[in-house]
């Protein structure tokens, strides 16, 4: 298990490439209502990914503001829902086969690892928010932490300096520029 975290980003990160080369590749002719909904799906995928990063005090504090307060694991959520609006986009039917084998062969481990660092290293506080808070899903209300010690500060708020920190704005251009080769292929070759 420990392979796959190590390697998840190499792993991982050809996938919305490989969509976006096949879209280009491939005879596809681009479709304007599945470029649109997916373009929908991957900014609110990454959207999730930047608001996630700027709660992460990494190695420091167990992240329950903000997206961590509906699900463990936003961050990689939001991945997932890029690569869904990218798969969707492209309208490549295989495409979402490639981005669910990366799910189930990289995220689902790497957050399993992540899990059991977090455990040993918060125990008890780390076990409560494990029960409130779904790790693949979402809660519809916020879970509210009621610790309040330095492990976990339930007052912090989202912080730009943070996210830039956690270097979320490299993903979000990255994600602007795939966005941007799928519409481009619309306005060279047509399409409707």
């Amino acid at each position: 298990m420990r392979f796959v975290s190590v390697y998840r980003m190499a792993a991982t990160r050809p996938v919305p490439v490989i969509i976006v080369a096949a879209y280009w590749l491939l005879p596809v002719r681009p479709v304007v209502a599945l470029l649109m909904a997916g373009t929908i799906l991957a900014v609110a995928g990454q959207g999730m990914r930047m608001w996630a990063a700027g709660h992460i005090v990494k190695d420091a504090a167990i992240a329950v503001t903000g997206p961590f307060g509906y699900t463990r694991h936003p961050l990689y959520l939001g991945s997932t829902v890029i690569g869904l609006g990218l798969c969707v986009a492209s309208g490549i039917w295989w495409s979402f086969l490639l981005v669910a084998v990366v799910f189930g062969l990289f995220y689902i481990p790497t957050a399993l690892s992540e899990e059991q660092w977090l455990r040993t290293t918060y125990g008890e506080l780390y076990e409560r928010y494990r029960r409130a808070v779904p790790g693949i899903g979402v809660r519809l209300s916020r879970h509210q932490s009621p610790e309040a010690g330095p492990t976990v500060d339930p007052s912090r708020v989202f912080s730009w300096r943070r996210m830039i920190g956690n270097r979320e704005h490299y993903t979000a251009v990255a994600t602007a520029l795939l966005l941007a080769a799928l519409w481009a292929k619309l306005a060279v070759a047509g399409g409707g």
